[in-house]
């Protein structure tokens, strides 16, 4: 998400036709990585009886995003804002849900050994997909 906040905001400079490219897949694999990683991150910290109500709601916020993302769009064209407040328009949710995530990780009321436990289980399931392969 910090990717994603810093790719943005230079996306708002003039740079070179490569440059811009390149920070555009960046700003692409963060947000679509973003989506992913908060499907681990609610595995973690929802219980096992809500988990799947948990995920679905990512998911939900995550689809939500994906359709009012071109409307707010079309709003800040309409509005001819400077290129860098496109941007930063875009930019700022990613910091705000770093800085929730961040508050949410040192902060937490999960006990040490759930984590532990939420560990394990990570590690033996991605020990079962490698063998897998």
């Amino acid at each position: 998400m910090i990717i994603g906040f810093i790719t943005l905001t230079v996306l708002s400079l003039k740079l070179s036709m490569i440059m811009l490219y390149v920070l555009i897949g960046i700003a692409g694999d963060t947000t679509t990585g973003t989506q992913i990683v908060t499907n681990a991150y609610v595995f973690l910290y929802y219980p096992n009886d809500i988990r799947s109500t948990g995920v679905g709601w990512a998911l939900g916020v995550g689809r939500n995003g994906g359709i009012l993302a071109p409307t707010l769009c079309r709003v800040l064209l309409d509005r001819k804002l400077s290129l860098q407040g496109n941007f930063l328009a875009f930019a700022i949710p990613c910091i705000i849900t770093a800085v929730i995530w961040f508050i949410q990780d040192n902060f937490s009321n999960m006990t040490a050994i759930r984590q532990e436990e939420k560990l394990i289980l990570c590690i033996l399931r991605l020990n079962h997909c490698l063998k897998m392969y």
